[in-house]
């Protein structure tokens, strides 16, 4: 089944091996020409990222840009315009090959948010739907999608205003409300994205749920036909973290996630714990000053590493999945590199990408990328015990394995984390068919058990 991309985020199946290279300045950003203070994601389609800007622009309502890696080509591909187009979008986009998708906190027929689609190049803008609290009002994440739905959560509206869960065909017709959030029973005002394993939507609210006077947030898990709602964590501040506005990610055992204040200091924690709610535990407290505060985005992942930001102390830093080996790799410092970055890190496997939402010479943010260690090797692969032809591809490639390996386990994943496809097989060669792969970078690893290699697969 054809995915797109989840806000989950297993970026690259690499080790590191050297330090870290300075971070480089891809965009000012300047305001009324090009945009100002995004607070969202980058994308790729290989070719060019792509993202949002919440304010700047023609209308000051925010924009849509695309600009290739290397900091050239950069187009605006929409100034967003309040009624007929939405305005001030927070989240990212996501991509089904076709068009991009997204939303707006405000605009709309309402006035109250929209979800839209655009086509790469910037033509083919369709709004889908305005939001009109009842169904929902004013998003502040991103979309995902299982190929057939659409799914999102919107931070207020619904029929107790805390916010709601919700469905919607790419068309723009077909919409379902799957939650109303409540407040102390199942949380209020979701701000990050939902992922996916396949049975399950996981997420998190911002407020409510049981523990403090107005509740400090949950992590939550939904059938995407609404029913099998269970609440798996209650947020309580010191020993577990609160007010989560990130997104959480999964590595097949456990979920990973952020939260912007709690903990010892509270400056926000790392954390993880099961899908079944139990294995809670906290990987570390930010402290400000050594490492960081306030967390407003999400975690990536390269298998043996979490990297990601801080918004207040402005940091990119990395720790391991078991809470060890913390190394904060980079402070943000104003007009040199940017600063207060409010979204996520991205990764094509060789840098670092994302966007801070003030700082850098006009002091409205910039688009950065940050190179991985020089000397990268794929893991365990130096002898080509994994091949993979033809790579580019269009419409299959065959995965080679040339070693005894039985009983192999195949998976690809793509860039922003999500497992696109999963075999088992024993033969020396497998055929996948990539044509239901959009175009982009994907990373395939295989393994038996006991070895594991990987290597980047480009579907064109």
């Amino acid at each position: 089944m054809k995915k797109l991309p989840l806000i989950c985020a297993l970026a690259c199946l690499f080790t590191c091996k050297s330090s870290f290279a300075q971070l480089t300045k891809l965009l000012d950003f300047l305001g009324t020409s090009n945009g100002s203070v995004p607070r969202g994601d980058l994308m790729s389609d290989s070719n060019f990222l792509y993202g949002m800007t919440d304010l700047g622009g023609t209308n000051n309502q925010g924009t849509i840009f695309k600009i290739k890696p290397d900091g050239t080509g950069y187009v605006k591909l929409l100034d967003f315009s309040g009624v007929t187009t939405g305005s001030q979008p927070y989240g990212s986009l996501i991509s089904d090959g076709t068009f991009l998708y997204g939303m707006t906190v405000y605009g709309g027929t309402y006035s109250l948010g929209t979800i839209f689609k655009i086509k790469p190049d910037g033509t083919g803008f369709v709004r889908l739907m305005s939001f009109a609290d009842a169904n929902g009002s004013n998003p502040l994440g991103s979309l995902i999608s299982d190929g057939t739905f659409l799914y999102g959560m919107t931070d207020a509206g619904g029929t107790n205003h805390f916010g709601t869960i919700f469905k919607i065909k790419p068309d723009g017709t077909g919409y379902v409300k799957l939650l109303d959030f409540s407040g102390a029973t199942n949380g209020k005002y979701p701000q990050g994205s939902l992922i996916s394993d396949g049975t399950f939507l996981y997420g998190m609210t911002n407020e409510g749920g049981i523990n403090g006077l107005n509740g400090q947030g949950t992590i939550f898990k939904i059938k995407p036909d609404g029913t099998g709602y269970v609440k798996l964590l209650d947020f309580s501040g010191t020993t577990n973290g609160s007010f989560p506005e990130g997104s959480l990610m999964f590595d097949g055992t456990f979920l990973y996630g952020m939260t912007y204040q709690g903990g010892t200091t509270n400056d926000g924690v790392i954390f993880k714990i099961k899908p079944d709610g139990t294995g809670y535990v906290k990987l570390l407290d930010f402290d400000d000053v050594t490492n960081g505060s306030r967390p407003a985005g999400s975690l990536i992942s390269n298998g043996t590493f979490l990297y990601g930001m801080t918004y207040l102390g402005g940091t990119i830093f990395k720790i391991k999945n078991d809470g060890t080996d913390y190394e904060k790799l980079l402070d943000f410092v104003g007009a040199t590199n940017g600063s207060f970055p409010y979204g996520s890190l991205f990764s094509d496997g060789n840098f670092l990408y994302g966007m801070t939402s003030e700082g850098g010479t006009n002091s409205l943010g910039v688009v950065f990328k940050y190179a991985l260690p020089v000397g990268i090797n794929e893991l365990s692969n130096t002898n080509n015990e994994l091949s993979i032809y033809p790579n580019p591809t269009k419409n299959n490639s065959v995965i080679s394995i040339n070693t005894e390996m039985k009983n192999v386990e195949v998976e690809i994943y793509n860039v922003l984390g999500e497992k696109v496809y999963n075999t088992i097989f024993n033969n020396e060669e497998k055929t996948i068919d990539t044509k239901q792969l959009s175009s982009g970078i994907y990373f395939v690893k295989v393994s038996d058990g006991q070895m594991s290699y990987s290597q980047k697969l480009i579907v064109q």
